[in-house]
């Protein structure tokens, strides 16, 4: 079990970490436990959920005001309230453009995301095929823009705007806490080592089972659960 610390700043994935991994993003609820639990965090110590969704869609599964980061890094604000975009207006004109040339695949499905977009192959009768597919078609990727492969998805984000830039901002302005990061995602990874780089204790927890550089581990949302009650 990762260790409990005092003062903790909470960074809390959503999708695998606070919400079961579903094959429609769009009926990915909380855990059962999850929305009283944030509000107990969220009344005691600094708690910041960190996602890859847009912070507007996020609203329909959390209906707090928790402060967050959206986009992997492109957005921050608040759920519910104010949002602010970080995006480069090259970065957002280079987004539209792709998003209307993105291949045609049986069981490839396109997830908008205000100004960003996902590509979910996760129910196609061909996996490597249809990923295949992808990949050609990301062959001539703007150099303002990444790819970042996730599980059985595709994601495009500005370059430079990661989790890892985010959480460290608003590590740096909390000097006295201990950041503790859970997620489960490839994009977590960049959090993980941000942390890991202050010249201060963090706790990086994987959720799940693949590789990682976290320093800790849990098997899913209710390992999370687990865990977190501990603070309260």
């Amino acid at each position: 079990m990762p260790p409990i610390v005092e003062p903790p700043l909470f960074f809390l994935d959503y999708d695998g970490t606070l919400a079961p991994i579903v094959d429609d993003p769009t009926e990915a609820v909380p855990h059962a436990e999850a929305p009283a639990l944030l509000r107990k965090l969220e009344a005691r110590y600094p708690l910041w959920i960190v996602t890859g969704r847009d912070l507007k869609a996020l609203s329909s599964f959390l209906d707090q005001p928790l402060n967050a980061i959206g986009l992997h890094g492109a957005q921050r604000g608040t759920i519910g309230k104010n949002v602010d975009g970080l995006m480069p207006d090259d970065a957002a004109q280079a987004l539209r453009r792709l998003r209307q040339t993105v291949p045609s695949a049986e069981g490839l499905r396109v997830e908008d995301k205000d100004q960003s977009f996902a590509v979910h192959y996760r129910d196609a009768e061909d996996e490597a095929e249809v990923r295949d597919r992808l990949e050609h078609w990301l062959d001539a990727l703007p150099e303002m823009l990444d790819a970042i492969w996730g599980k059985k998805v595709v994601e495009l984000r500005p370059e430079g705007l990661t989790k890892g830039t985010a959480v460290r901002r608003i590590a740096d302005e909390h000097p006295d806490r201990t950041p503790v990061y859970l997620g489960d995602d490839v994009t977590d990874e960049d959090a993980f080592s941000a942390l890991q780089a202050l010249d201060r204790d963090a706790v990086t927890i994987k959720v799940g089972g693949d590789d990682t550089r976290a320093d800790y581990r849990l098997a899913g949302p209710d390992a999370v659960m687990a865990y977190l009650k501990r603070y309260v």
